[in-house]
């Protein structure tokens, strides 16, 4: 008997977050594109086409922010359950520490192929896209997701360059629509397109590790 398996999978969950005041939350960040909240030591070269804030955005006080981290939880857990089989009494002995941040990203704006070190999944949540429909620029503020095994396309012949996407050496590439959200493996080589447009794209990040209690 034989069978086809997945070997070497690498999961990715993509999802709408539900997140009801989102135009609240961009008003906010938008407010703190300021000095006071940029983080001043970027572990990439910072440009002046993009703010990054500093890295505990998640544990700001503010009611927005907590509301939007309780939407942000529920979909981590879903991604915890579904990946690793666990039971709600198996998740209720998790703990976890973060590292979050948001991104406003303006027309030239972009960010290098990186992956996110001592944390084991990592979350992008689109706030606002920016502008969509950009005529001539159909790659421009996407973001690139890397196939992890590096040598998958070494060799290229017409056995392996259409295979079904479960076993493809493709990158995957998108453009985020306002309220998405990705998470996956913190090993996992992405990259952001230089963006065009005219408002700004807006985007909220974060990186996790666990524990048992």
């Amino acid at each position: 008997m034989s069978s086809l398996n997945a070997l070497f999978s690498t999961p990715f969950y993509k999802s709408v977050l539900g997140f009801e005041h989102r135009e609240d939350l961009k008003r906010f960040l938008l407010s703190c594109e300021t000095d006071e909240f940029r983080h001043q030591n970027s572990p990439q070269t910072a440009h002046r086409q993009v703010f990054e804030s500093q890295f505990d955005f998640l544990n700001w006080k503010q009611d927005i922010v907590g509301e939007f981290k309780r939407y942000l939880y529920d979909h981590l857990m879903k991604y915890l359950i579904d990946v690793n089989g666990f039971t709600q009494s198996e998740i209720e002995k998790l703990t976890f520490k973060n590292e979050s941040w948001f991104h406003i990203t303006r027309s030239g704006g972009y960010f290098q192929p990186h992956t996110h070190p001592l944390a084991s999944v990592s979350i992008v949540y689109c706030v606002d896209p920016g502008d969509l429909d950009i005529s001539n620029q159909r790659e421009a503020g996407q973001i690139m997701f890397y196939d992890p095994r590096h040598n998958a396309s070494m060799y290229i012949d017409p056995a392996n360059r259409h295979m079904k996407r479960l076993f493809s050496f493709d990158g995957l590439r998108f453009r985020f629509k306002a309220d998405e959200i990705c998470i996956f493996p913190s090993y996992l080589q992405h990259s952001v397109e230089p963006y065009i447009g005219e408002s700004p794209r807006i985007t909220i990040a974060a990186n996790f590790s666990f524990n048992l209690k």
